[in-house]
């Protein structure tokens, strides 16, 4: 009879190995496929925010670029506002110029020819 236990016992113990190195089998198995997961998760997240560094880059690229154009803008428009501004009067002040040198050209020529000045 305590053979037979014995006996049983041992079955037992056996029987119970083999559940223990399957559920570890399995346990290890499902730890692998997580492990697996997460360092894909991990590579993804990675990506994810070289990807949104760069917009961020792009981004700030692009403002440095508006505030550029910006003041660009505003440079021009105040050098056209003057000329907008002053045209009619340097325009008026050349002809000035220009008539005082067509005279002085006239002079200088009848001086040249011997005219009485």
């Amino acid at each position: 009879d305590l053979q037979h236990e014995m006996n049983t016992a041992q079955a037992d113990d056996a029987e119970a190995q083999k559940m223990y190195e399957e559920q570890r089998a399995a346990m290890q198995a499902a730890l692998d496929a997580q492990m697996g997961t997460k360092l894909a998760t991990e590579k993804e997240l990675a990506d994810v925010r070289s990807q949104k560094n760069d917009a961020e880059e792009f981004k700030d690229q692009k403002s440095a670029d508006l505030v550029a154009e910006t003041d660009l803008k505003d440079s021009i428009y105040s050098d056209c506002s003057w000329v907008k501004t002053h045209f009619d009067s340097r325009r008026d002040s050349r002809k000035t110029e220009m008539d005082g040198l067509v005279e002085a050209k006239g002079y200088l020529a009848g001086v040249m020819k011997g005219d009485d000045v």
